[in-house]
């Protein structure tokens, strides 16, 4: 670990705190490159912050008033987040890809004081415009950032202090902000920086996932608390992905499997030198065991390790590490949690299951997020006893290594049996005319719910139902095999990369079939 790293020891500091050592430090230092733009140094990105926080101060803003930001990734985000962390502000991220109104839901319900929206939201104006919101576009943020003012020292802000609300995706009804500390950050990064490839200065972190997701936004965070250099991309491509790797000696990124499919694929049938990528991080659904294959076979510098984590817990808060990978051993696992935190996995009467009974995931660290805004009751659910509860069903072995099954709500009950779809979907994905699958639950008069598999079939290659039965037969009970077979042209994913099953199970209720 570098001395410039985030340790333990910052565990009373902010978010802020850190990263302004890091500007101390490495002022000259390259922290930020986007394409068509200059170069932002470690000491650009605290000047910048500053003017924009005195403005924002200057406009009225205080304590625990909400920033929001809807725009692709750019560096406006830095601007935003470390201006945010300087006066006690709360960046709140809004998913691009929303629909107009759902975006309005999430403005009524954060009640932002501010809008940023980038170029390719200029309606922006009119659509979300509020009766005491301010609404700034590109070149208006960039004039906050230049200003000039006179010296200035903000009240100090708590490491309890919300410095983040990121929505989550709302599959089982409307999203609920969670709200992410200064001191949820601190830990975070303490451990991220440690145990996800050892971040140094000397690192050069590809962040091209998007901002409004924690994964991608915990990337940047490590990268900060460590003095490493951000290449930042504005959306994922996978041939820019690689680009920008070969170009700019990317050491380390995050993606998550259905990019990795993607980078993989374009760098068998087009090999470039990508041999700089030293951590290959991914998570967010499992990677099957082909795919892990490949992307060692193309990326053999890159030491590929597993996490496992959700908005509410700051991100990732366990990790499998590249030896086990490597050696097959745990190949499913999403790894042990980091040594500040602690899991569990319970039955449904809140009882502790032994090791491989399958219950529900819970865990107790300091990267629990402080609660959802203005949800007291859903706050209450999610965190008892200082355990936050994930709704994902999953066990853990002899040694402590988690495993996932999937989303509790995703379970299909099947003739009285409990099938989790990720078991199938890594069985039928070996299938060498399947290119990406998904398993649902589907209403059947005789099983209850009939396992159904909805899959992308690669160029040029067909499956019937009973080849796919027949191929997965050897490696599944009975019960678990698929008893529907679905082809689709591509399957419906959120900006993490995870399939929206309830998107699936909507559009097919009419039972159709192949």
């Amino acid at each position: 670990m570098s001395s410039n790293s985030c340790s333990a020891a910052d565990a009373g500091s902010t978010f802020w705190d850190f990263f302004a050592r890091q500007a101390d430090k490495r002022g000259d230092a390259v922290a930020v490159v986007y394409p068509n733009a200059a170069d932002r140094s470690y000491a650009d990105l605290r000047r910048r912050a500053e003017a924009l926080a005195q403005t924002l101060s200057e406009m009225g803003l205080r304590t625990g008033d909400r920033v929001a930001l809807l725009a692709r990734n750019g560096p406006w985000f830095f601007d935003l987040l470390l201006a945010c962390a300087r006066l006690g502000l709360v960046l709140v991220p809004i998913n691009v890809r929303l629909s107009p109104a759902e975006v309005a839901f999430i403005l009524q319900d954060a009640e932002p004081s501010l809008l940023f929206c980038d170029d390719s939201h200029r309606n922006a104006r009119t659509t979300y415009a509020g009766d005491r919101r301010t609404i700034l576009d590109a070149a208006e943020l960039e004039a906050f950032c230049a200003t000039t003012h006179p010296a200035w020292a903000p009240a100090p802000v708590a490491p309890s202090t919300i410095v983040m609300q990121l929505y989550t995706s709302g599959t089982t009804g409307r999203p609920k902000g969670a709200m992410i500390t200064q001191a949820n950050l601190i830990a975070l990064a303490a451990e991220g920086t440690v145990h996800l490839g050892g971040f140094t200065d000397r690192d050069v972190a590809l962040v091209c996932l998007p901002l409004f997701h924690i994964a991608a936004a915990d990337w940047a965070v490590f990268a900060l608390a460590s003095g490493a250099k951000i290449v930042l991309l504005p959306e994922v491509v996978p041939d820019q992905i690689i680009d920008a790797i070969a170009a700019h000696g990317a050491t380390k990124t995050l993606l998550v499997p259905a990019v990795i499919r993607m980078v993989v694929t374009a760098l068998e049938q087009h090999p470039r030198d990508a041999s700089s990528l030293r951590t290959l991080c991914f998570g967010a659904s499992p990677m099957p065991e082909e795919l892990i294959r490949r992307a060692r076979a193309v990326l053999p510098s890159a030491e590929l390790i597993h996490v496992y984590g959700l908005t509410e817990t700051t991100g990732m808060f366990t990790y499998l590490p590249p030896d086990e990978i490597a050696s097959g051993r745990r190949l499913l696992s999403c790894g042990r949690p980091f040594p500040s935190g602690e899991v569990a996995v319970i039955d449904a009467d809140g009882a502790r299951l032994p090791p491989g009974e399958v219950g529900e995931v819970i865990y107790r660290g300091p990267q629990t997020m402080a609660g959802y805004w203005r949800r007291p009751r859903e706050t209450a659910a999610a965190i008892r006893d200082g355990w936050f509860h994930t709704g994902d069903a999953g066990y853990l072995d002899q040694d402590g290594y988690l495993f996932i099954r999937d989303r509790l709500k995703d379970m299909v009950k099947s003739g009285g049996e409990n099938v989790y779809p990720a078991e199938v979907e890594n069985v039928i994905l070996k299938h060498p005319a399947i290119a990406d699958a998904a398993v649902i639950g589907l209403p059947d008069d005789f099983w209850g719910e009939a396992v159904t598999a909805v899959v992308v079939l690669r160029p040029g290659q067909s499956v019937d139902l009973a080849d796919l039965q027949s191929f997965a037969r050897p490696h599944l009970a009975g019960f678990k095999l698929p008893k529907r077979l679905l082809v689709r042209d591509a399957l419906p994913r959120n900006a993490a990369g995870k399939v929206l099953k309830h998107v699936l199970r909507h559009e097919l209720t009419d039972g159709s079939s192949q």
